[in-house]
């Protein structure tokens, strides 16, 4: 047993001075080896509580500004000045502009948003599918009057996007191949970008007015679906909603208008899905990071029948329409961690003290077990 206890006296840190002498003891190496493994844990556990992130939810107002300031008037600059002056902006500055001009352009810029949208109807053709921004319509020219062009493209969807739009499996489909499935030949995918300025509007995409009014007859005389599919290239406006985005979403949150089906009930599949979204803005820090502004997407649909659409004046289409509107109210999300030099003072105070107790602790039981002898 001594040669099983001798060993704990090498790593014996608190020698017992006896006459002139340092001795080395076998209960100083375990309570050595005891101080030791508690200053480890509280070392270990320090540094696993400062990489946890402090995280900070805040309201705030969220910054306003007049709608001249926002939306270019023909008094400042147009839309179009705003739109090749902003890309010269964001590439290398315009030397010709006036440093009015470029101040103009940078509020402009920071005031606006960017949508991605990208949806498939999976029984309706290209032809036939029209949209429009704040009643902007693509078919009268208007939208593009107003946005530039090439902003949304029509295509024929790919294997893997007409797979989900028609709830078939997507193993092993591609992602960038046109699908050649005869049954996709009247399905359409469209895709793109549109920047908007930071106030409320409407983005739609819709039947045809003219393809809409020559179903709406054909129906009525009794035609068939079928053949009124033949004869206007199709009519059902069932999609799916791979994904609408408003800037840049906070990554935190999940976005409700992401991988969405929507199956309209009516028999003849003529019917207005209407979404209302309401965007919050989010100020995103994240540690040793700059902030980063993001959205928060809530959303709200309900489906507008034929017989309604008809009804209205002026008169609804078929379709998907989107009203997405700002919220005056702005959250500020903030992740952040303790000061390192805090974090440091603290880790080695709490691994010094450690060392500093045990001796002290020992000391006194040292002294007592002396003076108990010396009672005995």
């Amino acid at each position: 047993s001594r040669r099983s206890t001798s060993g704990y006296r090498s790593f014996d840190a608190f020698a017992k001075p006896i006459d002139g002498i340092r001795n080395k003891t076998t209960t100083g190496g375990i309570i050595t080896l005891l101080a030791t493994s508690v200053a480890a844990i509280l070392f270990i556990s320090q540094i696993f509580l400062y990489h946890q992130l402090d995280v900070q939810n805040s309201l705030v107002l969220a910054p306003s500004f007049p709608l001249n300031v926002v939306i270019p008037t023909e008094s400042g600059f147009s839309t179009a000045i705003f739109a090749k002056g902003g890309r010269k902006h964001k590439r290398k500055a315009n030397p010709n502009a006036s440093p009015e001009m470029i101040a103009s352009i940078s509020t402009l810029a920071a005031n606006r948003v960017e949508i991605f949208i990208k949806v498939t109807f999976p029984q309706l053709n290209c032809k036939t599918l029209d949209y429009s921004h704040n009643n902007a319509k693509f078919s009268t020219g208007q939208f593009t009057q107003q946005n530039g062009l090439a902003k949304f493209t029509k295509r024929r969807p790919t294997e893997h996007d007409f797979a989900k739009a028609t709830n078939m499996p997507t193993a092993g489909l591609s992602k960038q191949k046109i699908d050649t499935d005869p049954a996709s030949e009247n399905a359409c995918t469209i895709r793109g970008s549109i920047t908007v300025p930071r106030i409320g509007g409407v983005i739609s995409f819709f039947l045809s007015e003219q393809t809409f009014k020559e179903t709406s007859k054909l129906l009525q005389t009794g035609t068939t679906l079928e053949d009124t599919d033949l004869q206007t290239g199709g009519h059902k406006v069932h999609h799916y909603i791979h994904d609408v985005t408003f800037g840049d979403h906070f990554p935190l949150a999940t976005n409700p208008l992401r991988d969405v089906m929507i199956h309209l009930e009516h028999e003849t599949g003529i019917s207005l899905n209407q979404v209302s979204v309401n965007l919050v803005p989010t100020k995103y820090k994240r540690f040793a990071r700059r902030n980063k502004d993001t959205y928060q997407i809530s959303m709200s649909n309900y489906i507008v029948k034929p017989e309604v659409l008809v009804d209205t004046n002026p008169m609804q289409l078929p379709g998907l329409s989107i009203r997405y509107d700002f919220s005056p109210i702005a959250v500020h999300h903030v992740e952040s961690r303790e000061n390192f030099f805090v974090f440091l003072s603290s880790l080695i105070g709490i691994v010094g003290g450690v060392f500093v107790t045990v001796r002290l602790v020992s000391s006194v039981l040292v002294s007592s077990a002396q003076m108990m002898k010396k009672i005995d």
